[in-house]
């Protein structure tokens, strides 16, 4: 498909609209301009255009290859740019989020290039209405109703709005599949041809042969993140270059192994060659710690592995890193909502570098009335916690408190149980967090 179809050139003359608008504005408005100004300039910046020269080096050849393998041809030049500016080009812009999570959108980006729904946006667009009806009334009205409805979703008051946009949404969907298939029946020959074919299957192609240029892209972004910091914690100007050189020797593609070296000498410096090398044998140390773990009594507490991964079934996994004086600690916040101040649940785990004696999970609220819409989702959590650090689960009597906000102290197994909550009355709306802890009877709570 090498000519644009009347949807594509529907969303090009919006996207026209938008900049003149915004433009116009701008002439209008000294800080809207000196925005507008500021995001183009930031389009040049060496390091974005570097990155693109990068990206683009890399895909000349894989389609090189392709070409050879007669799975791309010159036909698909018009997929090829759009899935080149909106994916490929699309996550150097997004590279602040994809870092941060990069293992789930990898996995989530090979999913989503395999299943059904990828097929049903192809057919979906495969064949479109006339351009004025695509001008005036399909993209615009899809871009509104997909806007109200991923604003809605932030609100609980909005849910009724997010509804009733998520029902015309579909019922376009089904506007547009039937539209399709009476295409179909029509004239089969045009939707079952190897052209066709191609258009679904480029894209997918191009994506998942991209994937290993951006994951090496992240690690690059890694290591120049930590070598332009280290002078803050390496005195030493030689030091510091034998440093990048024995970093990539001895971690080279482990970005997890990376990271924990890198907090090691934040909390203990470098001072000169012999510490430089101890710092990289103990991240390996500790690396072979991991893959060969002991058993540990109760009676001292948790294998500092398995503590990480004790609510694994709520989305939330701690790293359990060196806080300096012998003491570890680790924690990860998992939002309930998505509202500007959100509803939070927290787990932390503290203890040494071998075993956690403490844990902790807490609920924060930034309203009072949200209590009764998350004790329940605090109370399993509990519950996982539980089951997992000690085999067994609350009582009844331990469940009652909880939903009463009743403190209280009890012992399990030789481990103290404590449930604590709290209200903050110094602004408005008042907030309030509950606490739970499980920890040896002598140790003092963080």
């Amino acid at each position: 498909m090498d000519q644009l179809n009347t949807r594509e050139i529907a969303s090009i003359v919006w996207m026209i609209i938008f900049f003149v608008v915004i433009v116009f504005y701008s002439l209008k408005n000294l800080h809207l301009r000196s925005s507008l100004i500021a995001i183009i300039k930031s389009f040049f910046h060496i390091k974005i255009i570097t990155s693109i020269l990068f990206i683009t080096s890399y895909l000349t050849p894989i389609l090189w290859l392709l070409y050879q393998l007669q799975i791309w041809d010159f036909s698909q030049l018009k997929n090829t740019f759009f899935w080149y500016i909106t994916f490929a080009i699309g996550t150097l812009f997004n590279i602040n989020t994809i870092k941060e999570n990069s293992q789930n959108f990898f996995i989530g980006t090979i999913k989503s290039s395999i299943n059904l729904s990828i097929f049903l946006q192809f057919i979906l667009n495969f064949h479109t209405f006339n351009l004025l009806i695509e001008l005036i009334i399909i993209f615009p009205i899809i871009t509104i109703l997909t806007v109200f409805s991923t604003v809605a979703q932030h609100n609980p008051e909005h849910l009724k709005v997010k509804k009733l946009c998520d029902s015309i949404l579909i019922i376009i969907f089904f506007i547009f599949f039937t539209h399709f298939l009476i295409q179909i029946f029509r004239d089969l020959s045009k939707f079952a041809n190897y052209q066709t074919l191609q258009d679904f299957l480029t894209p997918i192609f191009l994506t998942i042969l991209y994937l290993p240029f951006l994951w090496f892209f992240l690690l690059y972004i890694k290591y120049e993140e930590i070598f332009v910091r280290l002078h803050f914690f390496i005195d030493n100007k030689k030091l510091i270059s034998l440093t990048k050189f024995l970093v990539i020797i001895n971690f080279r593609t482990q970005k997890d192994l990376i990271d924990e070296w890198f907090h090691h000498i934040k909390i203990h410096k470098i001072g000169n060659y012999q510490q430089l090398i101890k710092s990289f044998s103990l991240i390996k140390q500790r690396n072979m710690k991991r893959k060969h773990l002991i058993e540990i009594p109760l009676k001292k507490g948790w294998s500092a592995h398995k503590a990480e991964n004790y609510l694994t079934d709520f989305n939330i996994k701690i790293k359990y890193t060196d806080i300096g004086d012998d003491i570890w600690f680790g924690s990860k916040i998992l939002k309930l909502d998505n509202d500007f101040n959100p509803s939070t649940l927290t787990y932390y785990i503290q203890g040494n570098e071998d075993v956690v004696d403490q844990l902790k999970i807490k609920l924060f609220l930034y309203e009072l009335d949200l209590l009764p819409q998350y004790l329940s989702i605090y109370t399993e959590a509990i519950n996982c916690l539980l089951w997992n650090a000690l085999n067994v689960g609350l009582n009844q009597d331990q469940i009652d408190n909880i939903y009463s906000l009743e403190n209280f102290l009890d012992t399990l197994h030789d481990k103290q149980i404590e449930f604590q909550y709290e209200t903050f009355t110094h602004s408005l709306p008042h907030t309030c967090e509950l606490s739970f802890c499980i920890k040896n009877p002598s140790q003092p709570s963080f």
